[in-house]
């Protein structure tokens, strides 16, 4: 679901991300919730969209919701006793296990592109609640890569790469 990024040598951590994912007809809701951890100045989480979104695609969500999705869909382990089938006529009961994956997190991303022609075009540009969102297409992800660099932002080493095939699409 992305990367963070941030200025210098901040040092940054997520202890987990919880990934909500719905999807209704050709809709798809993703919600976010990272456990950071770092300064908030200079704080970014780049995460890859198939689309230019808007304000009003971007929504921010109470914790309690997420409390309450991994609730339903944590794992249980269920106990099952039926009578040995083999005994005068009866049949077999047949007990549902299954677990459900549950991953969340918001994010923010700012900055312009400098230069003759923009390696990165901003898109869009909005708050919601305490994040400033900033919608940024590229023509190739070096190009991204290098603008984050332009811009101070710590990236991982092979950035790049991992953000090509979001690119290209």
């Amino acid at each position: 679901c992305g990367f963070y990024v941030a200025s210098g040598d901040a040092r940054i951590f997520n202890e987990a991300t919880t990934v909500v994912l719905l999807r209704s007809g050709t809709t798809t809701v993703l919600s976010m919730q990272n456990d950071y951890h770092g300064p908030p100045e200079d704080f970014a989480m780049v995460v890859p969209v198939p689309t230019v979104l808007h304000e009003e695609d971007v929504k921010t969500l109470d914790r309690a919701l997420f409390d309450r999705v991994d609730q339903l869909a944590a794992p249980r382990l269920v106990e099952y006793w039926e009578e040995d089938p083999c005994i005068g006529e009866g049949t077999i009961g047949l007990g549902n296990l299954g677990t459900i994956g549950h991953g969340g997190g918001g994010g923010t991303g700012s900055g312009y592109g400098r230069g003759a022609a923009p390696l990165v075009t901003v898109e869009a540009e909005f708050a919601v609640g305490e994040y400033d969102i900033v919608i940024l297409s590229a023509r190739d992800s070096s190009g991204l890569e290098t603008w984050l660099h332009r811009e101070d932002y710590n990236i991982p080493e092979g950035a790049g790469e991992v953000l090509r095939p979001y690119v290209e699409a």
